[in-house]
């Protein structure tokens, strides 16, 4: 047998490859690699995201500018005092 002195050495060299082993099996055990593969590495959920905000950009690219709602009530305004003067229903060339 060993004396009681060598006690913690042998602890000292046993202890972190105890631990070591005792990570490996509960990883393994909880399919923790798996996990944080899939925690951070692109999948194919953020392929399709990646493509819906390309799509979202292209589509806020080729839509028309909105106009601004205050020309809108100007534009309509004047055509109602035309309305109002019947200048809107006069023929323009005579």
């Amino acid at each position: 047998m060993f004396p009681v002195s060598f006690a913690p050495a042998i602890i000292k060299l046993i202890a972190p490859k105890l631990t070591e082993k005792i990570a490996n099996h509960i990883a393994k055990a909880f399919k923790l690699p798996q996990l944080v593969n899939y925690m951070e590495l692109p999948n194919d959920a953020d392929q399709r995201l990646d493509r819906l905000e390309e799509q979202m950009k292209m589509v806020a690219e080729n839509s028309h500018p909105q106009q601004d709602f205050d020309d809108r009530i100007v534009h309509l305004e004047e055509f109602e005092k035309q309305v109002r003067r019947k200048k809107a229903f006069k023929r323009k060339d005579g």
